[in-house]
């Protein structure tokens, strides 16, 4: 049964606000070197499964792995997973999802009784990316027409000279899923083209064949953001001609973009500038949330460090 049209457009901007704030969390955290693997995600369609828990187990769990159990959503989403890739729902393949399960849960156990999330850099930097998109996506306002006219209204001067823009676009694939290898290459080519270092130069060093080529022309930002997605677009919309992006995570890889020519809008309209309105608002809430989280875990903090010289 579908939600009456009036809940079912406030489910969509509450969506879309959550989106947006959640590409704008990763823009923030690549920012500061801070990524990490997509999670499964949460609309994969569920696979229904025979599998009866033995005894001692509740229903909605799968596995008890040193008393940390492994829930049948979880199970299922990995199940699905499988199934959109073409695997047949049978009990063999069932059996594989869960053993692959319980020895990932044995290694992230293992790891925990290292000290990795301790001592890894990557770890570490994956636990606050987690904290970070949370607090994001909990503060998140709906991005209704009212917040972003007002939000136009106080700021137009700030989209005078956004309009249609021309890009430089350098890939970085994860080659064999080795994602830090790809970041770094990614990190590497927005510092030399930064640094004034020769587009095509840093391309060749860097980058990877993308899987969609950007023309050469001025696009708009609903073109460029067809081609690149919406996080790549956010990053870009944030700029003036000549800056470069930070690395921005895509499936498979980073984007990293150079603006190069950017059309005024004269007089600006917020039908026009709409793109960038969502992206600046959407922004703005990502970065008072991570301030206010911040300042809250301090408080309650105990803190020492070195004061520096001036």
């Amino acid at each position: 049964m579908s939600p009456p049209p009036a809940l079912g457009a406030q489910q969509q901007r509450r969506g879309r606000a959550l989106l947006l704030c959640g590409a704008v969390v990763g823009i923030v955290m690549a920012a500061a070197g801070l990524v990490r693997e997509p999670p499964v995600p949460q609309s994969a369609p569920s696979v229904s499964s025979a599998t009866s828990p033995p005894a001692g187990l509740p229903s909605d769990v799968v596995a008890r792995v040193n008393g940390r159990l492994l829930t049948r959503s979880e199970f299922e989403r990995a199940l699905a997973v499988e199934v959109a890739g073409g695997e047949v729902s049978s009990a063999a393949t069932r059996r594989r999802v869960l053993d692959r399960m319980i020895d990932e849960e044995l290694r992230a156990q293992h790891g925990v009784a290292l000290n990795l999330h301790l001592n890894d850099p990557r770890i570490r930097m994956d636990l606050a990316t987690i904290v970070a998109e949370s607090v994001v996506a909990a503060t998140a306002q709906e991005t209704d027409d009212t917040h972003l006219r007002n939000y136009f209204e106080a700021h137009r001067q700030r989209f005078a000279q956004r309009g249609a823009l021309r890009v430089q676009h350098i890939w970085v694939a994860a080659i064999e899923g080795n994602l830090g290898e790809a970041f770094t290459r990614a990190r590497t080519a927005a510092r030399l083209l930064r640094e004034g270092e020769a587009f095509s130069v840093v391309a060749e060093i860097t980058g990877n064949k993308p899987p969609r080529e950007l023309p050469s022309t001025v696009l708009s930002p609903d073109d460029l953001g067809s081609l690149v997605g919406r996080a790549a677009l956010n990053a870009v919309l944030m700029l003036a001609p000549g800056g470069v992006t930070d690395p921005v995570r895509d499936t498979g890889g980073f984007h990293v973009l150079r603006v190069v020519t950017r059309k005024a809008l004269s007089p600006p309209t917020f039908e026009a500038a709409r793109l960038d309105v969502e992206a600046e608002f959407a922004a703005e809430q990502a970065r008072r949330a991570l301030a206010d989280n911040a300042a809250q875990l301090r408080r309650s903090a105990s803190i020492e460090q070195v004061e520096f010289e001036p």
